[in-house]
């Protein structure tokens, strides 16, 4: 694995830790939404990490590498992503721009894609990020496919919090109804 990925990663996490569970987790407890501020740095782990692909791949931003020749490979990138794709799309136009950032709380979403994971969002964006995994594999690819996922965790684990004292027993009946990730 490429020591300089690694070191960026530790990095990386740190930071996605502080802005979720520090500063954002903070800004629920007080404001009961994100500051500009949160909502800013929230944008910016996302953009960091979905950038720091090309700390992997041998080419240089915005390009990516050929695809390989494998059929069977480029298939199961093209229907995740695309998946992922409707995925996000629904998920973001059911909530709105302002929810989608997390400036609106002011009412618990139980509907769409909400019926079938409390996070649609993520789910979809993982999708994403995982065709990527799986058409340009390598070991560094699944750490930072990893990346994602606990930066992901740390977000939900700040949201839930908010969420679980903001509507109480709906959002607990809801949780019991629905799974973090997604319902088969």
């Amino acid at each position: 694995m490429n020591i300089n990925y690694l070191l960026f990663s530790v990095v990386f996490i740190f930071f996605s830790f502080i802005v979720f569970r520090v500063k954002i987790k903070r800004d629920y407890k007080n404001i009961q939404r994100f500051s500009m501020f949160s909502t800013i740095l929230a944008i910016l782990v996302f953009a960091v990490h979905a950038n720091s692909v090309y700390l992997i791949l041998p080419t240089k931003w915005p390009y990516l590498p050929q695809m390989p020749e494998n059929t069977v490979t480029v298939n199961i990138f093209r229907v995740m992503l695309g998946v992922g794709i409707i995925i996000l799309l629904l998920s973001w136009l059911k909530l709105g721009a302002k929810v989608t950032i997390g400036i609106d709380k002011s009412k618990l979403q139980t509907k769409g894609m909400y019926k079938y994971s409390r996070n649609p969002q993520l789910v979809g964006y993982g999708f994403i990020l995982a065709s990527f995994t799986i058409i340009y594999f390598s070991y560094t690819m699944l750490f930072w496919f990893l990346n994602y996922l606990i930066t992901a965790y740390f977000m939900v684990k700040s949201e839930e919090e908010f969420l679980y004292q903001k509507y109480k027993e709906e959002y607990k009946d809801y949780c019991r109804q629905v799974p973090r990730i997604i319902k088969l």
